[in-house]
């Protein structure tokens, strides 16, 4: 007695055994197109049945092959009358396009290449698509002129070797099973040699993946977590990171300690779920439901595709502004992944015009509420340096103009947002700043003399073209130990700081100084070392044994990595001390390694690989101004192999501990010689 599929499947191939002899040329033209996505696409056969076995809500996903014969097997829903309609009419299938990865109909096609007679076991059921076989029922010699997937045939299954294959499958838990009887395998082979774990980052519900073919075993796991997903595929594991928005999603690399880094430029493409070949424009990847070519390997920029793209861009600026204004952990690491841009291809230049369009919004939150666009974000003075910028920007008492992060992440933002922004801070602005005791107080005395020299020539030319007034008496300049505002220092403290702005003047703005401060040539000239005790210095936070305990590292149990690049190394040796140590060397910030001891003294450490112990150093102008910053707390850290063990020879406070020499070339502070401690360790 007939269940209701068998029912279904007798009626069809009646119909449409009926059909191809009414329409002898409608079945030869089907047969044509099989042929040609046979010929097209068939390298997707895995891919075609990965994705179907994904939609039919499998969990698991199997591959084998056994006497010739490739059987592939999935645990979920089993074959209804829907679906074998849908799979026999090219392009009628019921599948809802953004529900399913597959929605045509017409991609089971494709998987005639592997074999011309396919047998699907299904809910109790086995029936085949055979090329060989409609031929027969249809008395036609050449079967070329006959389509393999159109009408399907109830069959029982002779071969022992199959049947015995079969019965393993569903004792397994497998609902659907697909035989490719002798099949094409070296095509399968094909395949599966180029599949990567990429393929299953995007699978919704797919969690295990087993692959046994000719030499190759391959065991695929899908781990989805909170806050990433684990792709455990062919003895490695790959973590992302995944952002969802309403209709996509965007994913992350994380390394090993679940942090977000670029990925590889082969694994930044967009996704219809499944790879294709387009390059996403930064170095992750992009899920939605573009439009496709039939074979899925290309993007088509239709209004579908524009309006997922759309979706995609405002999922990554919902991201950052999150990730911004809520100081989250990621945000540097998105920050630093979107200033790389991975091609310039149409659709990624789409997608970052998009995201562009949203980037220029008001979208910042300041310190104190409101909400600014990048256009009006405060970007860096051209006479500063990178270093003395980002100590402003932590310390200027301008809270208006700050957005609420701070720290490594302010000068992130600042770094990225810098093409964005249109003005530094004003005139009114810096002698707000110079009007804040606290921050004047906290000012390093060669960038205090820094600012006021650029202020007020500034002024000056303002004054001399627009006549513009500027109230500076409120301003606070050194005075011994204690600061005091130019409207009420004296006219010795006013000669002493005209001094001290002598070497970034021209002798017509140190005039025009003494003009408005009422200082004589002869108030000048009886400068004294007095104004030496007006410099305002960093003290050091720590002594240096609080950071290093001991000068001979020579255990087996502490070694550092041979191959790695000299800051990684010098990050591993801080490490070993006990003290928590990031490489910020990407940032800017004239150092490349940030060092905080375990009672929460911060160092700030420039690294410098030199081939042995005496080889020349240098330091450029942004490294110098940060050296003078922090002081004390500045290092470098050299390193060196010495015989078979690597050397680390810190100098503090190099600016006071090396000879120095200013050499025109980019800039550079050389030292011909130096002395510092050393620390030895074994090569891992």
């Amino acid at each position: 007695m007939f269940n209701t599929l068998q029912t279904v499947i007798t009626e069809l191939s009646n119909e449409f055994l009926a059909e191809a002899k009414n329409s002898p040329q409608l079945f030869t033209d089907m047969a044509a197109m099989e042929t040609y996505m046979a010929e097209s696409y068939g390298e997707r056969v895995f891919i075609e049945m990965l994705k179907n076995a994904d939609d039919a809500k499998a969990t698991s996903f199997y591959v084998t092959e056994e006497n010739g014969h490739v059987f592939i097997a999935n645990n979920g829903k089993p074959f209804d009358e829907v679906d074998i309609r849908s799979i026999c009419r090219s392009g009628a299938s019921e599948k809802k396009r953004g529900e399913t990865i597959g929605y045509r109909g017409v991609g089971f096609k494709s998987t005639t290449h592997l074999s011309n007679t396919i047998y699907i076991h299904s809910n109790d059921c086995t029936f085949s698509f055979s090329k060989s076989l409609a031929a027969e029922k249809l008395n036609v010699t050449d079967e070329k002129g006959v389509p393999t997937i159109r009408i399907p045939f109830l069959v029982e299954i002779s071969d022992r070797d199959i049947e015995d294959t079969l019965e393993k499958l569903k004792s397994a838990g497998f609902t659907t099973i697909f035989v490719f009887y002798n099949a094409k395998s070296e095509i399968l082979h094909q395949e599966i040699g180029s599949i990567s774990a990429d393929y299953f980052l995007f699978l919704r519900n797919i969690r295990n993946v087993k692959i046994s073919v000719g030499n190759s075993e391959i065991i695929g796991e899908i781990r989805k977590n909170p806050d990433n997903i684990l792709v455990k595929f062919d003895g490695k594991n790959y973590l992302w990171r995944v952002f969802e928005g309403e209709k996509s999603q965007i994913a992350f690399a994380l390394n090993m300690t679940e942090e977000m880094v670029p990925c590889r430029k082969e694994q930044a493409v967009f996704h219809c779920y499944l790879p294709t070949y387009e390059p996403s424009p930064f170095l992750f990847k992009i899920n939605s439901d573009f439009s496709t070519d039939p074979s899925r390997k290309h993007i088509t920029l239709d209004p579908r595709t524009e309006n997922a793209i759309k979706d995609s861009a405002l999922l990554l600026f919902n991201t950052l502004k999150n990730a911004v204004n809520h100081q989250d952990k990621n945000m540097i690491a998105i920050l630093e992944i979107i200033k790389q841009k991975n091609t310039f291809a149409k659709v990624p230049r789409y997608f970052e015009k998009e995201f562009i369009g949203l980037i220029n919004s008001n979208w910042i939150e300041t310190k104190n509420g409101k909400l600014i666009s990048p256009s009006e974000y405060i970007k860096k003075a051209s006479f500063l340096e990178e270093s003395e910028w980002n100590w402003i920007r932590q310390n200027s008492p301008l809270i208006e103009t700050l957005p609420l992060v701070k720290g490594e992440a302010l000068n992130a933002l600042d770094n990225y947002l810098k093409d964005f922004a249109k003005e530094t801070y004003s005139i009114s602005e810096w002698l707000t700043m110079l009007s804040n005791k606290t921050f004047v107080l906290a000012l390093p005395d060669a960038l205090l003399v820094k600012l006021y020299a650029n202020i007020l020539k500034q002024i000056r030319n303002k004054v001399l073209i627009t006549r513009e007034d500027f109230d500076i008496n409120n301003c606070w300049v050194s005075n011994a130990d204690d600061l005091v505002q130019i409207g009420k220092a004296s006219k010795k403290i006013l000669a002493i700081f005209i001094i001290q702005l002598e070497m970034h003047l021209i002798s017509g703005e140190v005039k025009w100084l003494q003009e408005i401060f009422g200082v004589s040539e002869d108030d000048l000239n009886s400068r004294n070392l007095e104004m030496n005790s007006n410099a305002l210095t960093i003290a050091p936070q720590g002594d240096f044994r609080e950071f290093i305990s001991t000068s001979n590292i020579d255990s087996k149990n502490k070694v550092i990595s041979k191959w790695r690049a000299a800051e990684k190394q010098c990050i591993e040796f801080e490490e070993m001390q006990g003290n928590k140590a990031k490489d910020v060397s990407k940032q800017n910030l004239g150092y490349d390694v940030l060092s905080v001891s375990p009672s929460g003294i911060e160092r700030y450490i420039e690294v410098k690989s030199v081939k042995s112990r005496g080889t020349k150093i240098s330091i450029t102008n942004n490294e110098y101004t940060a050296a003078h910053i922090h002081g004390d707390n500045y290092y470098i850290c050299i390193v060196y192999e010495d015989e078979d063990k690597i050397a680390f020879e810190y100098i503090q406070n190099p600016l006071r501990n090396l000879e120095l020499e200013k050499v025109v070339r980019q800039w550079e502070w050389v030292a011909e010689g130096y002395n510092g401690e050393i620390f030895k360790v074994s090569y891992e």
